[in-house]
């Protein structure tokens, strides 16, 4: 026996007898070894998000309040006698790290209406006279050098605000417009032909398709008529109360047959500035007299009751500032704007009459038969035509 367990021992080949396991013991295991595998996974998991939060945190703009993607947006910039577009791909609408802090970061407005975001805070060494604001798409809103949006056409854009001492410094707010989408800088037609679909040969023949209406009559006491015009200037005002809440009807379809006619010339036209409540022509007011006095904001700008804009008849178009002067659209304007029965308000050297200064950018809807009047006589002003004064009571 001896013999035999030694050899038993040297044997190589030999295996020992397995111990049987249980299958609760078995399934134990297996429970286990699903917990660590799993618990790896999650480790996984974790390291992988902290790398991703870390890179995120590489980019030094906080993230957008109003909006989380990027959006590249055309800036249209308008100098003396050049129009130029520069395309620029920025930050959605929101805070950020600029400096600038506004009251709001999103404008709801309808085709016609205004809005405003106010400034709370500017950068370090900026101040309001650094303002630059800009639209990055003039067919659905236009913003002024004083930061007024003006809905043109139905859509979304967004407006910007930089600064002159540092245009890196910027923000950007969100316009969303209610309304039509506005067709009329859309190709309708052959720009060698004019509205009849005639070949033109002389860029100073009318345009219109049609004798452009008179706007209808504001029924009601408090408004003072020459014929069949309006008149509101510093001698005459219209209610308080009068708030038909966005342009006339009928100047807004002669303003885009305008737009078209001007595009079929080369020329870009648009809207800046449509109707304005008398509420927000009071604020604009007040806002100007206390930067520059009483007696320089008269001369650019109404008082309440006493602005066009609050009867829906009036338009400012592209640059509201004195860089508009001598551009090919402001000619434009006083070339052709009577053909679609528009009248240049406030023509140059006629201060003393109007009681405002050259304004090439500013008409009034009057309808064909009166605009063609004006225009034979020289293109002078309704208080010349009607004899008639523009002077505050008081």
């Amino acid at each position: 026996m001896g013999s035999n367990y030694n050899n038993y021992n040297n044997d190589p080949n030999r295996q020992r007898p397995r111990k049987r396991v249980s299958k609760q013991t078995l399934r134990r295991r297996q429970l286990g070894a699903l917990c660590v595998i799993a618990f790896l996974v999650l480790l996984l998991v974790i390291l992988v998000a902290k790398a991703c939060s870390k890179d995120s945190d590489k980019g030094g703009d906080t993230t957008p309040t109003d909006a989380t993607t990027t959006s590249t947006t055309t800036t249209v910039q308008q100098t003396e006698a050049l129009t130029t577009v520069t395309t620029t791909t920025t930050k959605a609408a929101g805070a950020n790290d600029s400096g600038f802090k506004l009251d709001k970061y999103s404008i709801y407005i309808d085709v016609g209406g205004m809005g405003i975001a106010y400034v709370q805070q500017y950068p370090e060494g900026s101040s309001e006279e650094d303002e630059v604001w800009s639209t990055s798409d003039a067919k659905i809103a236009t913003v002024d050098a004083y930061g007024h949006v003006t809905g043109v056409s139905g859509g979304e854009c967004y407006v910007t605000l930089s600064s002159r001492k540092d245009p890196s410094k910027e923000v950007m707010i969100k316009v969303t417009v209610t309304g039509p989408a506005n067709t009329a800088n859309s190709a309708d037609g052959d720009k060698d032909t004019d509205n009849k679909g005639n070949n033109k040969t002389n860029d100073n023949e009318p345009q219109q398709l049609a004798e452009a209406p008179a706007p209808s009559k504001i029924q009601g006491e408090g408004y003072h008529y020459e014929g069949d015009v309006l008149i509101v200037n510093k001698t005459y005002s219209i209610p308080a109360s009068y708030n038909p809440g966005a342009l006339d009807p009928t100047c807004n379809e002669w303003f885009n047959k305008l737009v078209q006619g001007a595009s079929r010339d080369g020329i870009n036209i648009f809207l800046s500035s449509g109707f304005r409540s008398y509420g927000y022509q009071e604020g604009l007011y007040n806002t100007y007299a206390a930067n520059d006095g009483v007696a320089k904001a008269d001369t650019y700008s109404a008082r309440p009751g006493h602005s066009e804009h609050q009867t829906g008849l009036a338009i400012d178009v592209n640059e509201v500032s004195d860089l508009f002067i001598g551009t090919p659209e402001a000619q434009w304007i006083e070339d052709h704007c009577w053909e679609y029965g528009f009248i240049l308000r406030y023509p140059k050297g006629k201060q003393d009459i109007t009681g405002y200064k050259y304004e090439p950018w500013h008409i009034r809807y009057v309808g064909y038969d009166m605009s063609k009047k004006i225009h034979d006589r020289g293109g002078i002003t309704l208080e010349e035509y009607f004899g008639l004064t523009s002077q505050y009571q008081s």
